[in-house]
């Protein structure tokens, strides 16, 4: 289960600068700034019950007096090595300081406090350096990732704390961060998952469990009050905290999963918490995130409070926080503006859960949307037909259920903190047509076989995949009325599509393919990954925008125009800032399929490409990198570079020129084209990342690909609508219609034309509430789907 904003919302003019602004349920009490930059933050209260923030820095540490929490004041200043990563941890009236440069393990004595410290530097175990630590409930210190590619090594406290004594090592795989209770520990291991480590003998530790998930970078864990559910983040752009059922350690369940929504998800989570089934999690550029997480199967964001309004990269804002003063007092470290004292009023949600069926099967219907309208939440139900979503605040919502194939439905329910509402849904199913679809070789006009086929509707659920056989045909009758976009394509073959609206009973439908290789990666002919980087390797998806601190793109967030859909082959896609995924600590390689040259006379190779290649001081540009993305092609035996960049960076997409290639290889062999860049110093602070989409051959002489136009951007609010909706535009170059059609397939407004260039129309709704189809097209070319939700 997920929880989304619409991008409707997204969309919005100026949407950013509103909502960083946004606290909920969390109030400021006091403030601290400094002349450096911050890092982790841990608090500290003695026996007496004064309170004290350890606040750590790019060169120390900083002990702050809190017993005036509106006033903080700084007590001592502990100088050490600089270091962007500090983290901090007590035992007792000691404090464990771990950095990634030097000097091993700071203790301080906090005995004295408030009038003296005391401190040392020890080289525990043969530890210099260490990513992270933690202390558990038996005593035992955790010094995590140490010497730049560990795991962890475990200390014992209980005997001397000011010296600790080494017990055991775990070197299995590299450890950004743990948690540790009752003799288990629950590693982050960034691209390997969340790992449960047995650790009940500390001089062998044992793996009992792992698991990894799609596009994981798990930064950090913490378990639940009750020890039966485990908490992690995943330090990327747009990722999640994710709850995980951990009881049978080699049997870990997905949960729920939960994004901030202060940028509606766009921001990178840091470090996660747990107090009383909430969980705090420091957040980056959005600050301080809270969420009710009594039910863990649904995540309800309760709380959350910008610390950094300014904050626009990925890795600026909020770096760690401390929920546990006796106060109730958060204490927030905030990369560039400070110490944060911020007092939570820790709400539960209102928990909306129930199962969706069909109304004449009886059977659950899986990934049906269910929409809160007024929140704009959506959530989408299980393969078990079963949803659990909700709000932070009381009141009387909106339910939308909506699914394609079935006709929606619309209830409205009163929500309240701590209260279960269970709603069951039956969806009445809508008539089904048959869809016929016919391949031929427009040469030979014979059948092709092996044919991808990709029909989608305006949900992103609706979609359909198929493949040709013997006699080039698909066939289907699972449709309903609707418009769809339906591609064909083959390797071997260039790749075509259509936009039709399918009408009652049966629709049939030739394609004729044309013999060539052309790719924009609208669909998956088998290009293969290899490589070495730890991450940033290449992926076919939809490029999500890297932006430096300033706002400013690094590379574009959008594919190359007048090609079909919007994938492409990126490094990484993780986002953000320059870090957000890029590549780092090897290689990765994109190779094509092969290819049959042997009907061409001078074949030539055209491909559209970006590529950043950018040296970093911290987060500021510092001058071009020495890395770069080689492009090659190889006939088996001999490996030819074609083309070398290296940047420093360049924020749109370039067409290369034809490049021929046909004197440099043997054409009687299948060749393939090499796409291959590279992170050349590990540890380093370069930013590495490029993409290709538009690959094709071409016969010498032939027309190059024209250079790609800015598509329209259009935006729809507010949404949900009631009486009105404005539909704004830009980037326009040619009039266009805009067209509302219900699920079934009827027009229910009349056409609208939009002028080129850009502009604005407002539209009356006098329809029923319900969700709506909006398309607007160009010279009867579809260039723009998406809903309006419309309030009863």
């Amino acid at each position: 289960m997920k929880k989304l904003f619409f991008s409707f919302v997204v969309l919005l003019t100026g949407v950013n600068s509103l909502v960083s602004q946004q606290a909920k349920n969390v109030t400021l009490t006091g403030h601290l700034s400094f002349s450096h930059e911050l890092n982790d933050i841990w608090g500290y209260t003695d026996p007496t019950g004064n309170e004290y923030a350890l606040v750590g820095l790019t060169h120390g540490v900083s002990v702050v007096d809190l017993a005036n929490p509106s006033q903080p004041v700084e007590l001592h200043f502990i100088p050490g090595p600089v270091s962007v990563w500090r983290d901090l941890k007590t035992f007792g009236h000691y404090a464990y300081v771990s950095n990634e440069t030097d000097e091993g393990l700071l203790i301080i004595d906090l005995s004295g406090l408030p009038a003296t410290v005391t401190y040392k530097d020890t080289l525990a175990g043969g530890v210099k350096t260490a990513h992270n630590l933690w202390i558990d409930d038996n005593g035992f210190l955790y010094m995590i990732g140490y010497n730049v590619t560990g795991g962890f090594k475990v200390f014992d406290l209980n005997g001397d704390p000011w010296n600790p004594v080494l017990l055991g090592d775990y070197h299995q795989h590299y450890v950004h961060d743990l948690y540790a209770r009752n003799d288990r520990v629950y590693t982050a291991e960034l691209s390997n998952g969340l790992t449960i480590v047995d650790i009940s003998d500390p001089g062998l530790p044992l793996v009992t469990g792992n698991r990894d998930y799609p596009r994981a970078f798990t930064h950090n864990s913490w378990l639940n009050d009750g020890g039966n559910v485990c908490f992690t983040t995943d330090e990327l752009a747009e990722a999640y905290l994710s709850a995980w059922e951990i009881s049978d350690p080699g049997d870990i369940r997905f949960l729920d999963r939960i994004r901030s929504s202060v940028n509606q998800g766009k921001s990178a989570p840091h470090n996660v918490h747990v107090l009383n089934d909430f969980l705090i999690t420091s957040y980056y550029a959005d600050g301080l995130n809270i969420v009710d997480a009594s039910r863990p199967g649904n995540l309800i964001e309760t709380g959350y409070y910008d610390t950094s309004p300014k904050a626009s990269g990925l890795f600026e804002g909020a770096w760690g926080a401390y929920p546990f003063l006796p106060s109730g007092l958060v204490l927030i470290s905030d990369i560039e503006e400070g110490l944060f004292v911020l007092q939570p009023q820790y709400k539960r949600g209102c928990y909306l859960e129930g199962i969706a069926t069909d109304s004449e099967t009886g059977g659950p219907i899986a990934q049906v949307s269910v929409q809160i309208a007024e929140d704009s939440l959506e959530e989408f139900t299980l393969t078990t037909g079963k949803y659990a979503t909700g709000t932070a605040d009381s009141g009387i919502y909106t339910v939308i259920f909506s699914k394609y194939g079935y006709q929606p439905d619309t209830f409205t329910v009163m929500l309240d903190h701590g209260m279960l509402t269970q709603l069951d849904v039956a969806l009445i199913p809508l008539p089904r047509t048959q869809l016929k679809i016919r391949i031929l070789d427009s040469n030979t006009l014979n059948p092709v076989a092996g044919v991808q086929v990709h029909a989608k509707a305006p949900q992103e659920s609706a979609t359909f995949s198929y493949t040709s056989g013997f006699s080039g045909q698909v066939s289907d009758s699972r449709f309903v009325i609707n418009t769809y976009e339906i591609i064909v394509g083959k390797w071997g073959y260039v790749t075509t599509d259509t936009t039709l609206l399918i009408s009652p009973g049966s629709d049939s439908l030739v394609f004729y393919l044309d013999q060539g290789y052309y790719d924009d990666f609208a669909l998956d002919f088998g290009w293969q990954v290899s490589g070495n980087a730890e991450r940033g390797i290449w992926e076919r998806g939809e490029p999500i925008g890297t932006y430096r601190e300033t706002g400013e793109i690094y590379n574009p967030e959008y594919d190359l125009d007048n090609d079909i859909g919007d994938l492409v082959f990126v490094t990484g896609n993780g986002g953000g800032g320059a870090f957000g995924d890029d590549v780092d600590n090897g290689y990765t390689l994109l190779a094509s399929p092969p290819i049959d040259l042997t009907n061409y006379t001078a074949p030539v190779l055209q491909y559209a490409w970006w590529f950043l290649n950018w040296s970093l001081n911290g987060s500021a540009p510092d001058g071009p990198g020495n890395d770069f993305l080689s492009v090659q092609v190889t006939d088996g035996i001999d490996t030819v570079e074609l083309r070398r960049y290296t940047g420093p960076f360049d924020t749109t997409w370039n067409i290369e020129p034809l490049i021929p290639f046909a004197k440099v290889i043997d054409r009687t062999r299948p060749v393939k084209f090499l796409f291959y860049t590279q992170d050349l110093e590990p540890g380093n602070q370069d930013a590495v990342e490029a993409a290709i989409d538009g690959f094709r051959i071409a016969e010498a002489g032939s027309t190059p690909v024209e250079t790609a136009i800015d598509r329209p951007q259009v935006r729809v609010f507010p949404q949900p609508a009631k009486d009105l909706v404005t539909i704004s535009y830009e980037n326009q170059k040619t009039a266009c219609q805009l067209r509302l059609f219900n699920l079934e397939g009827k027009e229910v407004q009349q056409p609208l034309l939009l002028s080129p260039g850009q502009g604005e129309v407002q539209v009356s709704l006098s329809l029923p509430g319900g969700i709506y189809l909006l398309q607007i097209t160009a010279d009867g070319v579809q260039v723009y789907s998406g809903k309006i939700v419309i309030l009863p």
